[in-house]
């Protein structure tokens, strides 16, 4: 799995800033996840190992690694943070200009007509007339009655068509942003093993007080920070990755 994540991190594209930044977090976290068991293993050097109890010498190798929980942290919040930064820069679809009133109101009699068609045809908007098509992209769903699943095809067409290149390669910094996340958690699974974590509550009481400070500087909740994300939710092209492909 480690030369898995190293060969990932060596195809990133290092034009790309949001996957420079990924890189530089994959390297970090794949070193923590190579060595955190070894890193805790440390703490048996110590003279006084062999006076520790059971408690003692989990609470020595914690000590150990408690740089790595915060590392761990920052990464997730800058991983957040790129994902926002993605979700912000994404292109938007090209509206009427603003003194284009001809095209404004051909727009809204287009919307009309697709709105007074039956259900079946409205239903199949993907099929009718270009400049159609593209007025009901343009204004949301219920002004021409078509479904939201058909709308968002459409707006997804015109957006192959005028930003497809551009997509892609956010897509790409995406693509890369879930694997970075994937290691992550791999490097976080790595830390509670060599901490000897035996549940999350019992995480949370060793890690909360080592991130905190971080999390309050950057106004994030230690809970959500670590509450597991669901696959599609990471996707901040969300219905656009359609677009993209």
């Amino acid at each position: 799995m480690s030369k898995f994540f190293a060969d990932v991190i060596n195809t990133l594209d290092m034009n790309r800033q949001a996957q420079k930044q990924v890189g530089e977090i994959m390297r970090i976290q794949l070193g923590i996840k190579n060595g955190a068991k070894e890193k805790a293993a440390g703490a048996e050097k110590s003279a006084r190992w062999e006076h520790l109890n059971d408690v003692g010498r989990r609470a020595a190798k914690r000590d150990e690694i408690a740089n790595y929980v915060k590392s761990n942290a920052q990464a997730r919040m800058a991983l957040r943070k790129l994902r926002a930064n993605i979700k912000s820069s994404l292109p938007k679809l090209p509206g009427r200009e603003k003194d284009d009133l001809a095209g404004v109101l051909q727009d809204q009699e287009f919307r009309a007509y697709v709105r007074g068609l039956p259900q079946e045809q409205r239903d199949r908007a993907q099929r009718l007339h270009p400049d159609i098509a593209a007025a009901v992209a343009r204004a949301p769903a219920e002004l021409s009655g078509v479904p939201e699943a058909i709308h968002t095809e459409l707006v997804n067409d015109m957006l192959r068509k005028t930003h497809g290149a551009e997509l892609a390669k956010f897509a790409a910094d995406v693509a890369a942003m879930e694997m970075a996340d994937e290691l992550i958690r791999a490097a976080d699974k790595e830390i509670r093993a060599a901490a000897e974590v035996q549940h999350g509550t019992d995480f949370r009481f060793w890690a909360k007080p080592l991130v905190d400070p971080l999390l309050s500087e950057a106004g994030v909740d230690f809970d959500e920070l670590y509450r597991r994300t669901e696959p599609e939710a990471l996707n901040v092209l969300g219905s656009l990755a359609s677009a993209a492909e």
